[in-house]
């Protein structure tokens, strides 16, 4: 066997023990603690030296790339897979947008990492937009995916999804991820096959304008200040 990603030099059972260990903690600390975690961290975790790690990885970035090759051959792969071969291709699509905003839900910290050491290349968004544009293709052949649509549609929508879901960072609504998924969904789907939308729970009291104030509270290089409303046009 050899190390993925980085060597095709047959490793020894010990490293490879070692090489697996520390990908499996930096998988776990980067999910529990953020990209930021030290690696020091890590090889406390993984029952290693921090020598044993620097052996394996020259740095932070080869380690993040080691844990998002990993995390896209377990996840990512398998389900394009999967859909490339389902004979409903709007069910493909479906499942694709929901594991993708799931991902974005509960792999923030693998995902962050990934793009801020640059583990997302060129090669990775091939292999993942090239069977996503193949199904994108027979899912408009089938009529059941609007016309117009792209490959690229597909993450932008999962992205809509937990942006409407879980705002600000919140924990997700069941209410909200059922009703924004059909309306998202619905804007992708060809003409007349529209779904009915999930009812809203009432919202706590104050929501609505909580919200608003997010948006137009205090510029944070003034202290005190409040928004004011437009001056109306002298007649």
């Amino acid at each position: 066997m050899t190390e993925s990603g980085l060597s095709s030099r047959p490793l020894r059972a010990d490293a490879l023990r070692n090489h697996h260990a520390i990908v499996a903690a930096a998988r776990e600390a980067f999910e529990q603690s953020g990209p930021e975690v030290p690696l020091e961290e890590v090889a406390r975790r993984a029952g290693v030296g921090p020598s044993t790690l620097y052996r394996r990885f020259a740095g932070r970035d080869e380690l993040v790339a080691a844990v998002f090759a990993e995390y896209f051959e377990e996840a990512v792969e398998p389900l394009l897979t999967r859909a490339a071969t389902d004979d409903d291709p709007w069910g493909a699509i479906v499942r694709v947008i929901d594991e993708i905003a799931r991902a974005l839900l509960h792999r923030r910290g693998i995902l962050r990492a990934a793009k801020d050491s640059g583990a997302f290349t060129t090669e990775v968004a091939l292999r993942f937009i090239g069977p996503l544009s193949d199904l994108v293709t027979r899912a408009r052949a089938a009529g059941v995916l609007r016309p117009d649509a792209e490959a690229r549609d597909i993450p932008a929508a999962a992205v809509m999804v937990v942006a409407t879901a879980a705002p600000f960072g919140e924990e997700v609504r069941a209410d909200r991820w059922g009703r924004y998924r059909t309306f998202v969904l619905d804007a992708l789907a060809a003409e007349g096959r529209r779904s009915t939308l999930p009812a809203l729970d009432p919202p706590p009291r104050g929501e609505v304008a909580d919200r608003l104030a997010g948006f137009c509270g205090p510029d944070p290089g003034h202290a005190g200040s409040q928004p004011r409303p437009p001056e109306p046009a002298e007649t």
